[in-house]
């Protein structure tokens, strides 16, 4: 399985294309929707984009983690992390045997 990674410039590019909006514009509005998603987070730890999903805010506990090459242990400290799960629209596309 080859992974299909795209950066923001490949997004704003394919929006370009389609509907032909200069990139500065497009640009603006994408860092204003991370700027929707990031105070969402912030304010209740969980942002709902219906028809799409979830991102929640989840915390971490302190624990001691193992370098597996060198074997030596260190500590990793409490941190807060986001998980997104899919919207079940988005589950059954992916499902779909097309």
């Amino acid at each position: 399985m080859t992974r299909n990674n795209i950066n923001k410039n490949d997004i704003l590019q394919k929006i370009k294309k389609k509907n032909g909006f200069p990139i500065s514009y497009l640009d603006e509005i994408f860092e204003h929707i991370f700027v929707i998603i990031k105070n969402g987070l912030l304010k209740d730890g969980i942002f709902k984009i219906t028809g799409f999903g979830t991102f929640k805010v989840l915390s971490k506990k302190e624990r001691i983690g193992i370098n597996p090459k060198t074997k030596i242990k260190y500590p990793i400290n409490e941190r807060k992390v986001v998980t997104f799960s899919p919207s079940k629209i988005v589950k059954k596309k992916l499902n779909r045997n097309e």
